[in-house]
C-alpha cells in the first residue's frame, strides 16, 4: 500500500515538473540561483573557501532534513519545483540557505557578531524570501509561520557554527599529536643538497 502511494505521488510530481519546465516562473528560478552563486562567488573569501563549505555543508544537511519532514508532514508545500522532489532542494537547501549562511559565517569572526548577523541572514531568508515565494505562488506555508522557520532556521545555523568549530578543535590537536607525513613534506619540501663544487660552479 505505501509502495503504491510512493509511486502515485512520484506519477504527480513528475507530471507537475514536466508542465512547469515550460513556463518562465520555472526559468526564472534557474535564474535566481545562477545569480544567486555568482554573487557568492565574488563574495566570498577564497582563501578560506574549504573551511566555509564545509560549514555551508553541515548547514545543507540540517535544512534538507528540516525540509524533508516539512514537506512530508504538509507543514508547507512548494507549488514549484526545480526537481520532480517532494521538497525543492536545489532553490532553498542548496542555494539560499547555504549560501547565505555562509557569508555570515565567513563576517563573523566572532560568536557575538555571528549571532547579530545570523540573525539579519535568518530574517532575510524566513521572513523576507518565504514572503517573496509566497506572493509569487512558488511556496504556500500551509501549517507553519515565519516565527517558526525564524527560530529553526536560526538554531540550524548556530548548531551548525558549534558542529564546525568542535570539528575544527578536534582535527587541530590531532595534527599537534601526530603531524600528517604527508603534511610535513608538503610544508618542508626536500631539496637535494647541492655539492660544495657545484654550488662554487653555479
Amino acid at each position: 500500500m505505501l509502495y503504491q502511494i510512493r509511486a502515485d505521488m512520484w506519477d504527480t510530481l513528475l507530471a507537475q515538473w514536466q508542465t512547469a519546465i515550460t513556463t518562465p516562473k520555472y526559468w526564472g528560478l534557474v535564474a535566481i540561483i545562477i545569480i544567486a552563486y555568482i554573487v557568492w562567488y565574488h563574495l566570498t573569501d577564497k582563501t578560506r573557501l574549504a573551511y566555509l563549505l564545509f560549514y555551508g555543508s553541515l548547514v545543507t544537511v540540517m535544512t534538507s532534513l528540516v525540509d524533508l519532514y516539512g514537506t512530508t508532514a504538509g507543514l508547507w508545500y512548494y507549488k514549484v519545483r526545480l526537481e520532480p522532489f517532494i521538497t525543492s532542494v536545489f532553490l532553498r537547501d542548496w542555494t539560499l540557505v547555504p549560501l547565505t549562511y555562509m557569508l555570515v559565517q565567513q563576517y563573523s569572526p566572532n560568536w557575538r557578531q555571528f549571532l547579530i548577523w545570523n540573525t539579519v541572514g535568518t530574517f532575510f531568508l524566513t521572513v523576507i524570501v518565504v514572503q517573496i515565494l509566497s506572493v509569487l505562488d512558488i511556496v504556500q506555508l500551509i501549517k507553519w509561520t515565519h516565527l517558526n522557520g525564524f527560530i529553526t532556521s536560526y538554531l540550524i545555523a548556530t548548531l551548525s557554527r558549534a558542529a564546525f568549530h568542535l570539528i575544527i578543535q578536534v582535527q587541530n590537536a590531532a595534527r599537534k599529536q601526530k603531524p600528517s607525513p604527508l603534511g610535513s613534506t608538503l610544508m618542508h619540501p626536500a631539496f637535494k643538497q647541492l655539492d660544495k663544487h657545484e654550488d662554487e660552479d653555479e
